[in-house]
């Protein structure tokens, strides 16, 4: 593997201070911006010239220092360690620091203070430069943030570091995250060589459902790419590895329906989706369970079932908006389903106007996809009988959905930390 100095480091955007500064009260967001500025000196600057670096505090540094503690008494065994660079920049433990710097990351994302958590998650990166768990942190804020290019460097580098320390636990989450990332560009082959290499590690020295999350993830991304036979591999194998209690069992089973309805085993898909209603009790979740039901009813031609499902899917969708793109590509399907044109664009076209605006990329594919279907008049017939391997599987799946319940407690099993990929 590349030496981790081979990999570069992000390129710092510009305008971070005015962020951070509004996200945060005075004075702590002042304090907090000049320490990671003095921080990302120091680790930029040769250790010759560390010595150099900073003035002895003013009164007035003190002064404000002294109110960051006061506005948030909590931080101070944090604060006290970023402080001490500049007092004594020859003597710096990068392991306390790059610590101190994740504590106050987990502390603004806590607060919702997103970019406040970026830039301490960075900086603690470039302070504390082999440690893997610091870059996947700072590769997991940054693509959630939608900064892909960053996210990309960092996740190399946390993985390059990971293999280099012989460090398994962020391996796994090295390349979970980093299929993630390619997930969200819909990239199919690096979300696959990722997940695939972090669902693989994590089965062989870590808790199964780790493993069986990242196989769904694959599988949900192979549904909506089209390549519907891997994708029901890797259900399969995702199903065979989750708990019986996991709570992404019914959204897992939710995808094997729209792999059933895209593969045109309609029937199957709504006998499923009926046992997923029965769990799944989250506003925005189960509207899109319901949407989906929707379009299975359609496909197996059953139109009032499917007319009274999009009704109330329309109803779920007004209240819990958060998965809209994805209810309506869903509701103006099943009107093609039923053959229904003029109303299935129309339901596309306004399918499409949401997708755009909340820049959904993925739906806005799926939907032009859809209106082309519609302009051209496109059936999509239920196929002629269900094979004895795709009906044992469906009823696998349904035994599972009417067995299980949530589980009390966190989730996932403690395994080297609980946190998301």
């Amino acid at each position: 593997m590349a030496d981790k100095r081979l990999i570069p480091v992000p390129p710092r955007p510009r305008h971070r201070e005015g962020e951070i500064l509004q996200e945060l009260p005075e004075p702590l967001a002042l304090v907090l911006w000049q320490q990671v500025r003095h921080l990302r000196d120091w680790a930029a600057a040769d250790e010759v010239v560390r010595g150099k670096l900073f003035c002895p505090a003013t009164p007035d540094v003190v002064a404000k220092r002294r109110d960051a503690y006061s506005s948030a008494p909590e931080l101070s065994p944090h604060l006290d360690v970023i402080f001490g660079v500049q007092r004594d920049p020859l003597t710096v433990d990068v392991s306390r620091v790059g610590a101190a710097c994740e504590s106050l990351a987990s502390w603004a994302l806590t607060g919702e203070h997103e970019q406040t958590a970026i830039e301490l998650a960075e900086t603690g990166a470039l302070i504390d430069d082999t440690n893997p768990k610091l870059a996947n942190l700072a590769g997991r804020l940054t693509r959630n943030a939608h900064a892909y290019d960053r996210s990309e460097i960092w996740f190399q580098r946390g993985i390059s570091l990971a293999l280099e320390r012989r460090n398994v636990v962020e391996r796994v989450w090295g390349h979970l995250g980093y299929g993630r990332l390619f997930q969200e560009l819909g990239r199919v082959p690096g979300a696959r060589k990722h997940l695939n290499a972090g669902s693989r590690l994590a089965y062989k020295h870590g808790p199964p459902s780790l493993a069986a999350s990242a196989q769904h993830d694959l599988c949900a991304l192979l549904i909506v790419r089209g390549h519907l036979a891997e994708a029901a591999v890797r259900a399969r194998r995702a199903l065979l590895w989750y708990p019986k209690n996991h709570p992404r069992l019914p959204l897992f089973a939710a995808d094997v329906g729209l792999l059933l309805i895209l593969a045109r085993h309609y029937r199957a898909a709504s006998w499923l989706l009926k046992r997923v209603l029965k769990v799944v009790d989250q506003g925005g979740a189960r509207a899109a369970v319901v949407a989906l039901a929707a379009r299975a009813s359609a496909g197996a031609g059953d139109v009032e079932e499917a007319v009274v499902l999009r009704r109330r899917a329309e109803k779920l969708v007004s209240n819990h908006p958060v998965m809209e793109p994805a209810v309506r590509w869903h509701l103006a399907d099943s009107r093609r389903l039923l053959g229904d044109w003029d109303s299935a664009a129309r339901d596309a076209e306004s399918a499409l106007t949401v997708a755009l605006t909340r820049n959904d990329k993925e739906a806005v594919r799926l939907i032009r996809q859809l209106t082309r279907m519609v302009e051209q008049r496109t059936v999509s017939p239920p196929k002629q009988g269900v094979s004895g391997e795709v009906r044992d599987f469906v009823q696998q799946i349904g035994h599972r959905i009417s067995i299980w319940s949530p589980r009390v407690g966190p989730w996932p099993p403690p395994w080297g930390e609980a946190r998301a990929a």
